[in-house]
């Protein structure tokens, strides 16, 4: 019969290796935990990373669809047509008189009632494109993004503000007062005239990047 003290010692063993046999398995549980913790973070950083680089790209419209992206493929079309219109005839209307000049032609052609007519007819071929313009940028402005639509609108505006000069011009050379020819005359046409073409530029640059940033999505009903 085993004795009190060797039974104590006994239970005393058994109850260590129990101790640590619970210790070990509860410390790989935790090492498992962590492990499998560290592994469930890295998964979501992943996923937040995807998920914050989708919201980036459909914050900017990269992803539109067929149908959306038909309209505003047309409203480009249209707002380009605007600029092709505008941009040569506010050219010949700003530098003509430069040229006439270049040319030598005597002071009787330059203040004429034929050069007068040609200022008139440059001039409501601009009033003809500007409204063109106007109507292809404000008809179309749901469809393609803001930046866009501010730049062409500053197209427009320098386009309005060009004819509106020589508007006045040819009211003040039907009083015999040539103001066309003056150097103040010259210099404030061609400051618009370089806006305008800048602006032009732009909206083309603009349009460019957005033809290859879209991704184009067909959603297909099943």
């Amino acid at each position: 019969m085993t004795d009190p003290v060797t039974a104590a010692l006994i239970t005393a063993i058994a109850s260590l290796i129990v101790a640590l046999i619970s210790g070990g398995i509860a410390l790989w549980n935790r090492r498992r935990t962590d492990k499998n913790f560290d592994e469930v973070q890295r998964m979501k950083g992943a996923i937040d990373g995807d998920l914050e680089r989708l919201r980036a790209k459909l914050s900017h419209g990269q992803n539109v669809s067929a149908t959306q992206w038909s309209a505003e493929f047309a409203a480009y079309q249209a707002i380009w047509r605007g600029m092709v219109e505008v941009r040569p005839v506010a050219d010949k209307l700003v530098n003509r008189e430069e040229e006439l000049d270049q040319l030598g032609l005597p002071e009787e052609y330059l203040g004429s009632e034929d050069r007068l007519r040609h200022q008139k007819d440059l001039t409501r071929q601009l009033v003809s494109a500007a409204k063109g313009l106007l109507t292809a940028i404000h008809d179309n402005a749901p469809f393609y993004p803001a930046p866009i639509r501010d730049v062409a609108n500053e197209a427009h505006k320098a386009t309005v503000q060009l004819v509106r000069k020589n508007l006045r011009a040819i009211t003040e050379a039907m009083k015999s007062n040539n103001i066309v020819r003056t150097e103040q005359f010259y210099s404030e046409s061609h400051e618009l005239l370089i806006h305008l073409v800048g602006q032009v530029d732009k909206v083309e640059s603009l349009i460019r990047e957005r033809l290859a940033a879209v991704q184009v999505v067909n959603f297909t009903v099943v």
